[in-house]
């Protein structure tokens, strides 16, 4: 695929590589020229610009990019670029990053599709302490929910699912039994060798 990554700093030149890594054609815009130093030893094309420049976006190819990855430590920059990518240029798959948290509602309001560092880092952190694992990230009605898995423990064993609660606020989405789903509802008791899944936005 064609891609264009917005911004070189450790996470854009960290991308760009991986992605040049996997065979796609990535260019980079960073309008910074010494953070482009970051991305010296990435074989791609790399743009040095102001990343919301019409000009700038053409020269990195953007009419026939496949995908546009914002990735600033600048929300603000991050949500023109994706604006400028998907209202004037069309493209088809647009990633943005949330650099602040409390940035999230504006990112939300435009529709955008986010991923936000901050939060994948301290719900990675809380699932550790709780020995939570297998996690899944899927898009609900516009909002990503993070699904994760934790095992049960025997005391619980014969318990009606909707009578129990998370320790950490999520919501207990169901069980898997066997490798497969089964939704959380009154009568469903808990089994040997469930595990409980938990749901909450990312």
């Amino acid at each position: 695929m064609q891609i264009i990554v917005i911004g070189c700093g450790k996470v854009g030149s960290s991308l760009a590589a991986a992605l040049v890594d996997q065979g796609h054609d990535v260019v980079i815009i960073e309008n910074d020229s010494s953070l482009m130093e970051l991305a010296d030893d990435i074989d791609c094309i790399k743009i040095t610009g102001v990343p919301i420049d019409r000009d700038v976006l053409k020269q990195a190819g953007i009419e026939t990019a496949d995908v546009v990855c914002a990735v600033t430590q600048n929300d603000n920059i991050n949500i023109m670029a994706a604006q400028v990518a998907r209202e004037v240029f069309a493209v088809k798959k647009i990633i943005t990053r949330v650099f602040n948290p409390s940035s999230r509602e504006v990112f939300d309001e435009f529709g955008l599709n986010t991923i936000c560092s901050t939060d994948l880092t301290v719900q990675a952190f809380l699932r550790e302490i709780s020995d939570e694992h297998k996690e899944e990230i899927q898009r609900v009605y516009g909002a990503k929910v993070i699904f994760t898995t934790v095992p049960i423990e025997e005391d619980l064993i014969g318990e009606d699912i909707t009578n129990l609660s998370s320790d950490t606020g999520k919501l207990i989405f169901g069980i898997i039994r066997r490798g497969r789903l089964v939704l959380s509802r009154p009568g469903l008791d808990i089994r040997l060798g469930d595990e409980m899944v938990l749901a909450d936005r990312v």
